[in-house]
């Protein structure tokens, strides 16, 4: 990793970290910097979900079956989160309605963040196996 990189990183997880202390502190005035600063996050992300695959794509274009079978995965683990979504409400204090829409969009999140952190937990699990195995 470059320099820049590392140094970037350094910086956002510094900005994070004020952000959280300052919601913690005082969460109506820190509750709309928190979110538009999510939202940059966010962008930043989805940026990097576009622009990179397309540069490795243009420096290796046998990668672009790798890539389609990674999609294609992704998209099969969104549509399992969803077909499990209920979108039914929660009782909790809320002032605006959610529509049913929203509810089982909501669900899917929430259960496909529960599927890729099982997943990534067997994996960690998987991988320290396996390397145990290996070097008997």
């Amino acid at each position: 990793m470059s320099k820049l990189y590392k140094y970037l990183l350094y910086i956002l997880f510094a900005i994070s970290i004020v952000f959280i202390i300052g919601f913690f502190v005082d969460q109506d005035v820190m509750l709309d910097p928190f979110l538009y600063y999510t939202y940059v996050l966010v962008g930043i992300s989805f940026l990097a979900i576009i622009i990179l695959p397309l540069i490795n794509l243009a420096k290796n274009p046998k990668g672009f079956k790798k890539m389609l079978m990674t999609l294609v995965i992704a998209v099969v683990f969104v549509g399992i989160a969803y077909l499990l979504s209920s979108g039914d409400p929660l009782l909790v204090k809320i002032n605006v309605e959610a529509s049913e829409n929203v509810l089982k969009l909501t669900d899917t999140g929430l259960i496909l963040t529960y599927i890729l952190s099982a997943g990534a937990c067997l994996a960690i699990i998987f991988g320290g196996v396996v390397k145990i195995a290996r070097n008997r």
